[in-house]
């Protein structure tokens, strides 16, 4: 069963119901002037029954070509006749095959009695691979089957043309969920999908920019794959410290270090003069004069006994 016939089976029936409810109320009038042109002549009355039929043909023209048309845009009205078979809307469709994982904007748009089945399919690195546009589509629910053509591909790779089927899940609900296959014609692998509906206008807001498109991405890649969208970076592990090695010190090599500078602290303070206390002058007495001028002239040796019997 399509349920997309009912489109068809309700804009006849309004069409019907509303052309039968306006001979009902002009019924009597139109049976009258009927009556006046057969009384006028023959050519008068089919000249009215032409006129009745051609208006009422215009009517079901006009109901079920334009106004019917416009209201079927309405996604209140499609939801009411479709029911639990509305599918319509924006989906995420995962691709899972052998070295093969990408992520699928999936739009099914309304189209007056049918629909239109478009998107765009990205890989890890959120990078536009494909897109995808329904050339034929055959509906009986709840399988789907289409062909589908990639506008990026030239056909050299053999992913060009494909066919593709699915399967919307049955609840009493609208569908949520789809699995199935794609398949492109010159390759005999083939792929299994697996959409989910966006319920939630924040996220299809989002799909409209950059970084919304990328936060939308990171978290279906998550729930499909059990992957993150980029991988992450491997972490540098920090660089080992340079080992510090201490030589053993010999004792002689510190003894002779010992002594030198022993040595050098000696001469220093043998050469280095008392300094005198700043502001204060050493006064000299008068004895200390004499003494000096009876060494004058005599022997280191001599000069202390020579000093000394002076003093006796």
């Amino acid at each position: 069963m399509n349920p997309y016939s009912r489109f068809g089976l309700v804009s006849n029936t309004v069409s019907a119901a509303t052309i039968l409810s306006v001979l009902a109320l002009i019924g009597p009038q139109f049976a009258s002037a009927i009556q006046a042109s057969t009384e006028a002549g023959s050519i008068a009355m089919w000249g009215s029954l032409a006129g009745a039929v051609t208006v009422m043909v215009v009517f079901w023209l006009a109901m079920t070509e334009a106004i019917f048309p416009s209201l079927f845009r309405l996604n209140s009205v499609r939801r009411m006749i479709l029911g639990k078979y509305y599918f319509e809307g924006t989906w995420l469709q995962s691709e899972k095959g052998e070295d093969h994982k990408r992520l699928s904007v999936i739009d099914i748009q309304p189209d007056g009695k049918g629909f239109i089945f478009s998107g765009y399919s990205l890989n890890e690195n959120l990078e536009v691979e494909s897109n995808t546009l329904i050339e034929f589509s055959k509906l009986e629910w709840p399988f789907m089957t289409y062909k589908h053509r990639n506008s990026l591909s030239d056909g050299a790779d053999g992913k060009r043309e494909g066919v593709g089927e699915i399967q919307f899940e049955m609840n009493k609900a609208a569908a949520r969920r789809y699995n199935g296959f794609v398949q492109y014609v010159r390759q005999e692998n083939r792929v299994r999908i697996e959409g989910a509906k966006l319920t939630s206008n924040s996220e299809v807001k989002n799909l409209r920019t950059l970084q919304g498109r990328q936060k939308v991405f990171s978290k279906y890649w998550d729930l499909f794959f059990n992957a993150s969208v980029r991988p992450s970076a491997p972490v540098a592990k920090p660089a080992p410290a340079p080992e510090v090695v201490i030589e053993p010190v010999k004792a002689e090599a510190v003894l002779e270090k010992m002594q030198e500078t022993v040595a050098k602290v000696e001469r220093r303070s043998a050469e280095a003069r008392p300094a005198a206390k700043e502001g204060v002058v050493p006064r000299r007495r008068a004895s200390d004069w004499a003494r000096q001028d009876s060494l004058k002239g005599q022997p280191l040796e001599a000069a202390p006994k020579t000093a000394k019997g002076g003093q006796k």
